[in-house]
């Protein structure tokens, strides 16, 4: 019975394949319902982009997720090598476990350099922001007309908040490359490989594009408000 168990790595890449299926699966359902908002205040998911650029994102999405899951089972699979640990959650020490959980979703040991914490707090809770941002976005692409809930003051909100954790997300980004290039400390000075630019530039791209996408809908938006204001 136990060898029908499987190893947690396994398991790992299991959830990863699912997770890849369903990411193409979620690119294909909107192509086969059709369900659109038609009103006015709104985004129009994937309007004016091609449809090679479409599947594009949908596939290199599932890819990359399911990387991340190996990248994941890899490191799962050499904790494996070690023996078991205690590590039950009992009321005696689940104060104590949930006080840890907290520092480190928190990133308390950042926050003790000022500066380095703010940078850090700027790059990690932008990054979470426009993650459940864009979790929303294909949530709403994903459902019937009469379901859909990004439009007018729900949706101007909605782009409201996520713009702001756009632009906590790249000022973080933008302050990281200052330190580690123009004030470099002597601590990330002798740190710094050469990966790292390509990380820093690679977020700050997302980040740029993000906005760039969002200044070429502009004239789409100005049409909307011509037709609405007569």
């Amino acid at each position: 019975m136990r060898k029908l168990i499987p190893k947690p790595h396994v398991f790992v890449l299991a959830v990863g394949v699912l997770v890849a299926l369903f990411t193409i699966a979620s690119g294909i359902a909107p192509r086969v319902t059709e369900w659109a908002d038609n009103t006015h205040v709104t985004r129009h998911d994937f309007q004016n982009i091609p449809d090679a650029m479409y599947w594009a994102f949908y596939i290199t999405s599932a890819v990359m997720l399911f990387v991340c899951a190996w990248l994941v089972a890899q490191r799962v699979r050499n904790y494996q090598r070690g023996q078991p640990d205690d590590r039950a959650t009992t009321r005696r020490n689940l104060h104590r476990r949930l006080a840890d959980f907290r520092a480190g979703v928190w990133m308390q040991t950042l926050l003790r350099d000022p500066a380095a914490g703010l940078m850090h707090s700027l790059i990690y809770f932008g990054f979470i922001w426009l993650f459940i941002a864009t979790v929303v976005l294909e949530i709403n692409h994903q459902l019937p007309d009469n379901l859909k809930f990004l439009h007018g003051t729900t949706y101007q909100g909605y782009s409201f908040a996520g713009d702001l954790g756009g632009v906590a997300f790249v000022a973080g980004i933008a302050w990281a490359i200052a330190r580690r290039y123009v004030e470099r400390p002597y601590r990330i000075r002798i740190k710094t490989r050469a990966e790292d630019a390509v990380i820093l530039g690679t977020f700050l791209v997302i980040g740029v594009t993000g906005f760039l996408t969002e200044v070429h809908r502009l004239p789409d938006l100005r049409a909307v408000r011509h037709v609405v204001g007569g």
